[in-house]
C-alpha cells in the first residue's frame, strides 16, 4: 500500500485521475486483505525494502501533501490530493522549552519513520517565567502579548520547516491554560481580549506560509473565565490565516464542540477521556473513550474529531494495551485520528529512551493496519445485529467496538481482550464472506473461516491472551 501511495503522489495532479487511483487502491487493499496469496507476494517485495525503510525517512520540502481540509461530509481529513488523511500524532508538548534543532530534528526523524504524521506542540514555554532551550523568552516584555520575541519565534519556525520535510504536521497551542491555574491561566487573562486579539493576529500573519501547521486553542481546562481571551487568539488567527486548522482542547471527559460549538474558527473537534474508575482526575465517572467518541459522532451537527489526549503510556497506570485499545476505540467509533502520549512530552534526560517504548511501535502497526483499511467509509455499529454475543458491558474495559462499510461488505471489530465472539454472517453483503484475524501486536494475519451468508458464526482468536483485530468481508465477487 506504502509503494502505491508513493506513486500515486508523484503524479501531476489530476482530480478524475486521482479519484481513479483512489478508487484502485481501495479494491486493491480489500485483495490484499482477503486474498493472502497476493499479500504474500507483496511481503515478498516488500522485504527487499524493509531495511531502508525503517531507517530513512522523506525530507520532501514545499506544500507537499498539505494543507489539510475537511471531508465534503465533515467526518475527515483531507489531504492537498483529496486523499483521507489519518492523524495519526504524538504528544511532545514541552519540545520548544527543552530541544536545541538537532535533537528536535532527531525526534522528528524518529517518529516519522514509526508512521507519525503529526505532532503536538505548546508554542509558549510551560510556565511564564521560563524560555526555550537558547534562554529565549517568548516575549520581549514579560507577559506581554504584542512584544513577541523574534529569536524565539524564528525557532519556532526552523522546527515547523524541518516537520514539513518529513511531510508531518505541527499542532501549534498559542497559550496553554492548564488544568490548575498554571502555565498561561493568569497571563492572558491579564493581557485582556485586544492584546490577545493581536497576538492571534500576529501568529496567524507569521505561520500563514506554513501548509503544514493546524492550531489547538485551551489546553486541559475548558474556558470559564478566559472564554474572551481564548476566543479573541483563535479570531485573531483565523483572520489572517483562515486555511489552517483549528480546534479546541477541553478539559478531560469533554470535547471542543462541548465548550465552543458555533465558533467560525472551529473546523474540528478534540475528544478528550481516560477510563472509569482512573484516580486524580476531576470526575469519578470518567467516561471511557469509545464513549465520549461515539457521543461526538451522534452529535446533531457532527463534526471531524479525533482523540486529542487519553492516558499515557508510561505514566501512572499506562501500559501499551491501553493505547493501543484507545486508538482502535477512537477511529473505530467514528473519529479521523489520535494522539498517542507518553512521558516523551516532557523531554526529560532519558527522553531518547522513551523513544522506543513498545505502545509507540504498536501505534506505527496501528496506522500501517487502518490504513490498509477504507477506515474514513467506516461507520460505528452499535446494535447486537452483527455482534450478537461477546461485546462486553458498555462503560467497561472489554467493551468490543464494531465499524461498518455503508453497503455492509465489510465489519471490522476491535476486541480489547480475546475471547470467542458470536456473529451474524447474513449481515455482510456477499456471495462468500471470509474472516481474518489481525494481532495488533506484530500485524499477523490468521485465517478466521470462510462461510456461506447464512445464520451465526462462532468465531475464537487464536490465542486468548491480549486484544485482537476481526476482519469479516465479503470474499466473492458478488
Amino acid at each position: 500500500m506504502a509503494y502505491f501511495s508513493r506513486f500515486a503522489t508523484s503524479l501531476p495532479y489530476n482530480p478524475l485521475q486521482m479519484k481513479f487511483i483512489q478508487s484502485w487502491l481501495l479494491v486493491f487493499c480489500c485483495c490484499l486483505i482477503f486474498f493472502p496469496s497476493i499479500a504474500q507476494k507483496k511481503r515478498g517485495s516488500a522485504a527487499k525494502r524493509k531495511k531502508k525503510s525503517t531507517t530513512t525517512v522523506s525530507t520532501s520540502g514545499g506544500t507537499g501533501i498539505f494543507p489539510l481540509k475537511i471531508s465534503k461530509n465533515g467526518r475527515y481529513f483531507l489531504d492537498r490530493y483529496n486523499r483521507p488523511f489519518l492523524m495519526n500524532a504524538d504528544a511532545a508538548w514541552t519540545l520548544f522549552h527543552k530541544l536545541r534543532k538537532e535533537d528536535a530534528t532527531d525526534y522528528l526523524a524518529s517518529r516519522r519513520v514509526k508512521q507519525f504524521n503529526t505532532v503536538f506542540l505548546q508554542l509558549l514555554p510551560p510556565e511564564p517565567d521560563q524560555t526555550n532551550a537558547y534562554g529565549e523568552a517568548p516575549f520581549y516584555s514579560k507577559d506581554d502579548f504584542t512584544a513577541p520575541n523574534e529569536p524565539y519565534f524564528q525557532y519556532v519556525e526552523q522546527i515547523v520547516q524541518q516537520a514539513a520535510r518529513y511531510q508531518m504536521v505541527v499542532a501549534l497551542v498559542p497559550a496553554w491554560l492548564g488544568c490548575c491555574r498554571t502555565n498561561w491561566y493568569d497571563v492572558q487573562y491579564r493581557n485582556g481580549p485586544e492584546k490577545c486579539r493581536i497576538y492571534g493576529s500576529y501568529l496567524g500573519n507569521r505561520f500563514k506560509k506554513y501548509a503544514n501547521v493546524v492550531w489547538i486553542m485551551g489546553g486541559d481546562r475548558d474556558p470559564l473565565r478566559e472564554e474572551i481571551v481564548q476566543r479573541a487568539i483563535a479570531e485573531g488567527i483565523h483572520e489572517a490565516a483562515p486555511q489552517q486548522l483549528m480546534t479546541f482542547h477541553a478539559a478531560s471527559s469533554h470535547s471542543s464542540t462541548d465548550v465552543f460549538s458555533n465558533e467560525k474558527w472551529l473546523d474540528f473537534s478534540m475528544v478528550y477521556s481516560y477510563f472509569r474508575g482512573k484516580q486524580g482526575v476531576w470526575t469519578p465517572e470518567m467516561p471511557q473513550v469509545y464513549e465520549v467518541a461515539l457521543k461526538e459522532y451522534q452529535k446533531p451537527q457532527p463534526k471531524t474529531f479525533i482523540l486529542g489526549e487519553s492516558q499515557y503510556e508510561d505514566e501512572n497506570v499506562g501500559t501499551p494495551q491501553m493505547v493501543r485499545r484507545q486508538a482502535y476505540w477512537s477511529l473505530l467509533s467514528g473519529g479521523s485520528g489520535h494522539c498517542y502520549g507518553s512521558s516523551i512530552w516532557e523531554f526529560n534526560t532519558y527522553w531518547r529512551r522513551t523513544l522506543e517504548l513498545p505502545g509507540a511501535a504498536h501505534i506505527s502497526l496501528f496506522y500501517k493496519i487502518m490504513s490498509g483499511l477504507p477506515w474514513y467509509l467506516l461507520r460505528p455499529d452499535t446494535s447486537d445485529d452483527f455482534l450478537v454475543e461477546g461485546r462486553g458491558a458498555y462503560g467497561s474495559d472489554d467493551y468490543a467496538v464494531v465499524s461498518k462499510l455503508a453497503n455492509n461488505r465489510l465489519a471490522v471489530i476491535y476486541l480489547p481482550t480475546s475471547r470467542t465472539v458470536r456473529i451474524n454472517v447474513e449481515k455482510i453483503k456477499g456471495n462468500s464472506i471470509r474472516a481474518v484475524w489481525i494481532n495488533p501486536r506484530n500485524n499477523r494475519r490468521y485465517l478466521g473461516g470462510f462461510f456461506k451468508p447464512k445464520g451465526t458464526r462462532e468465531l475464537t482468536p487464536p490465542s486468548l491472551d491480549e486484544d485482537w483485530i476481526l476482519l469479516v468481508g465479503n470474499a466473492g465477487k458478488k
